[in-house]
């Protein structure tokens, strides 16, 4: 007989407000958080084209985001502002939430470190790193651990000192709930006690939108609208 998994911290930022309470209130007011992407992310003047057949356009200038996708504080977690600056917003993302959870769930950092707690993520975009690879002169040592997807999993495991497996997840979109069964398994098997698990994601270019685009699968109105008639393909976030 299997023994049930408790749930018992939650640590989320997702479009329309940080943390479980936002996220509900948007559930529950059925709010569409799909906003025009701005600057801050990618000059949408130079990429949307609205004929599809333009080569290397995106058809659509939207996307449900978050708000301070790079605000970081990295002293709290004893990361150095030369480093941080290497960093993938995506790992930024993952210690804050990480934090969150464990805070949620009334666990002191003291009281984790050591255990043999697992990380599990799935994340699949790589947006930083084509970003930060774009100019090899600027390349440093922190590049690699900056933009590798085992580093988002691995650097919890190392912040909080957390001694079961560590390792990311890319199943595409459902690399999240890979990540939540591949925990669940971890814990049952009996290879970690309790399990820091989740997914992460964060756009910053627009050369998948272009992809996607062509691949006729992107939303022109940057929305996803599931079993509707008017359905124009799936739109991105966060």
């Amino acid at each position: 007989m299997e023994e049930d998994i408790a749930i018992i911290g939650i640590g989320c930022n997702f479009p329309g407000g940080e943390g479980v309470d936002s996220f509900w209130k948007v559930l529950v007011e059925g709010r569409n958080c799909v906003v025009q992407i701005p600057d801050e992310r990618f000059d949408t003047s130079e990429w949307f084209h609205p004929d599809e057949s333009k080569p290397g356009k995106t058809q659509t200038t939207k996307a449900a985001l978050i708000e301070g996708f790079n605000e970081f504080d990295h002293k709290f977690f004893g990361i150095s502002e030369a480093e941080a600056d290497y960093m993938d917003p995506q790992q930024k993302l993952l210690l804050q939430c990480a934090y969150r959870a464990l805070e949620d769930g009334g666990i002191p950092l003291e009281k984790v470190s050591g255990t043999r707690t697992g990380v599990y993520i799935g994340l699949m975009n790589r947006d930083y790193e084509t970003l930060l690879n774009n100019s090899p002169s600027t390349i440093t040592h922190y590049n690699g651990t900056g933009t590798a997807m085992s580093i988002a999993a691995n650097r919890i495991s190392y912040i909080f000192n957390l001694t079961g497996p560590s390792f990311a997840i890319d199943s595409a979109c459902s690399s999240s709930l890979v990540a939540l069964h591949s925990a669940c398994q971890a814990i049952r098997q009996g290879d970690c006690e309790m399990a820091l698990c989740g997914g992460v994601s964060c756009i910053l270019e627009p050369r998948v939108f272009v992809a996607l685009s062509k691949a006729k699968m992107i939303s022109h109105e940057g929305t996803s609208k599931a079993f509707c008639r008017t359905a124009d393909g799936y739109g991105r976030g966060s």
